[in-house]
């Protein structure tokens, strides 16, 4: 992985491996992607992209990253500069390790890279940041997608902090997110297995879940004026599909798809159904 741009703020050099590791602990990228992705640190933000054009931003979840959305990523390229900050979640001081922290980061990342405009995808624990975000005056969204959004559903605390030093049983309970159990990579387990041998990664980790299940967005949802798609897979364990038609009654400019067959991460189990729904969005919304 090439860091292509080092905008080091504050930071010094040689706190540079030290940032790394405690902003992005996992961030594996597929092979697929090594030599399209570009990895940049500016200032206290650290992000991928592929892709030139108006830019799609996606908000990863909790232990979530770019083999989220690899395949789909690489499709949006195409036409679009596609982005992927590696939000906060982990090097927060532990009093702000609450959802609504990283809507406000997604307001600093934004004025870092000066844009305009975007379009936001959010999965899990990033979809109620993007919430957090795409409600507060003054945001550039264009669109917000929205896919197994946290913000009205409680979030289960994983078992796999209690047991975090058994890979076979991490590995299982990775699997246990998807209807498909062959989709996640071993690759993508070992990169999420490492990292939760962090104590102070795994407390963070909780205290974020455990705002996501106490701090719920009905306010929020309902300020959110910008053109919004809900895709929610069926079968989703962690944030329930039947949740979502609240989501759509709350937000009012929205409509909801359901993936059969797709459990919480449909942008990684379901990414050509996700791209077809995603490219009509961007059309009606002419981005």
């Amino acid at each position: 992985m090439i860091i292509t741009s080092l905008l080091y703020g504050k930071k010094r050099k040689d706190g540079l491996h030290s940032f790394l590791n405690n902003r992005a602990p996992i961030r594996c990228i597929p092979q697929r992607l090594h030599t399209a992705v570009s990895s940049h640190i500016a200032g206290d933000h650290i992000y991928l992209e592929l892709g030139a054009g108006k830019p799609i931003i996606f908000c990863h979840g909790l232990f979530g990253g770019i083999f989220n959305i690899d395949k789909l990523a690489s499709m949006l390229a195409s036409q679009y500069r596609f982005i992927m900050p590696f939000l906060p979640m982990y090097d927060l001081p532990l009093k702000n390790c609450r959802v609504k922290e990283l809507g406000n980061y997604i307001e600093r990342f934004i004025q870092q890279l000066q844009l305009k405009e975007a379009v936001f995808i959010g999965n899990s624990m990033g979809g109620g940041a993007l919430t957090y975000y795409a409600s507060m005056p003054g945001n550039i969204s264009k669109g917000v997608i929205l896919c197994g959004s946290s913000g009205l559903t409680n979030i289960p605390i994983s078992n796999g902090y209690f047991k975090r030093k058994d890979f076979e049983f991490v590995k299982s309970a990775t699997k246990d997110i998807f209807f498909n159990r062959s989709v996640p990579t071993d690759e993508m387990v070992k990169d999420i297995f490492q990292a939760i041998q962090q104590t102070e990664l795994v407390i963070r980790s909780i205290r974020f879940t455990k705002s996501a299940t106490q701090q719920k967005t009905h306010d929020e949802l309902s300020l959110i004026q910008t053109p919004t798609l809900l895709i929610w897979g069926k079968q989703d364990p962690i944030t329930p599909a039947e949740a979502a038609p609240e989501f759509q009654r709350l937000i009012k400019n929205s409509e909801l798809v359901i993936l059969e067959e797709c459990g919480h991460v449909a942008t990684q189990e379901k990414p050509e159904e996700f791209y077809f729904h995603l490219n009509s969005f961007l059309k009606k919304t002419n981005y």
